[in-house]
């Protein structure tokens, strides 16, 4: 099968992005991997980023676009590249995941593939803790057990978006990236739209490394925590609604642990309106 792969950037230049450096050191050892996949480096950064010179026998493009519009823009550029070359799937990278040659074996050699996956995902790690497939019937996804190898059809799951491999004409089903969700969040709306449309989701057993930035209170900004906590708020409140009441009682929890813990008490303050604000349930 044929795979568009699409690598954001954001101040990292393609040397030192754990994506670019591994993708581009596995196409350029294999011919054959080459003549199955393309590249689209979107590069957020304010100054643009040269692409080495070895680069240039690989298909790919690179696109500088400092308005810094976030990865759903990103990933709609990929999208629109992967319809131009009749692409088949969809590979959304982040600059700091480390592929493997296995992993991209395995993409790129799946048979007897169900029309009906809207998602092809390997088990992603971060210090050795496997931080991706998870359940997506919890709020603390990484407190239970991780999905199994296999493909998943009943139970959603969801994973982070870097090393998710998804399905072009599930994409076109849904009209692309929804840019209600420019950075957080959007990997957790892209799952759920993949099960609510009946889609299910395939977990091979591949795994890759991937270095996850933990919101920590302690040193996220005020302007940034908004920024998450308005995508979160978004998602529960007007796409997974199901668990609308269970968000409502973990953001109490999390007031309390911000009022006892986290310096910023203005971050603590921004929880207590988003409670008093929030409708339905």
């Amino acid at each position: 099968m044929y795979i568009t792969a699409v690598v954001v950037l954001y101040k990292e230049s393609i040397t030192s992005s754990k994506s670019c450096s591994s993708l581009g050191e596995i196409l350029l050892n294999n011919d054959d991997y080459r003549k199955q996949m393309n590249i689209v480096i979107y590069d957020n950064s304010p100054d643009p980023h040269e692409l080495p010179a070895n680069f240039s026998k690989l298909d790919i493009e690179y696109v500088h676009d400092p308005r810094n519009l976030g990865i759903s823009t990103a990933y709609n550029y990929g999208l629109k590249v992967a319809n131009e070359y009749k692409s088949e799937w969809l590979l959304l990278l982040d600059h700091d995941t480390k592929l493997t040659k296995n992993f991209i074996n395995k993409i790129l050699n799946i048979d007897n593939l169900n029309e009906n996956i809207g998602a092809i995902v390997p088990v992603v790690s971060c210090n050795n803790d496997i931080i991706s497939p998870v359940f997506s019937n919890t709020l603390q996804p990484l407190k239970v057990e991780r999905p199994s190898i296999g493909i998943h059809k009943e139970e959603p799951i969801m994973a982070i978006n870097s090393g998710s491999l998804i399905n072009v004409s599930f994409l076109k089903e849904i009209n692309g990236f929804n840019n209600e969700f420019p950075l957080d969040y959007l990997d957790h709306w892209l799952f759920y739209m993949i099960f609510d449309r009946g889609y299910c989701v395939q977990v091979i057993d591949e795994k890759i490394e991937h270095d996850l930035s933990v919101m920590d209170y302690s040193k996220v900004s005020l302007e940034r925590y908004k920024i998450i906590a308005n995508a979160e708020r978004n998602f529960y409140q007007k796409y997974k609604t199901s668990m609308f009441n269970s968000y409502k009682k973990q953001l109490i929890k999390r007031l309390l642990k911000q009022i006892l813990l986290v310096k910023n008490k203005k971050i603590a303050l921004y929880t207590l309106r988003m409670i008093l604000s929030l409708k339905g349930g």
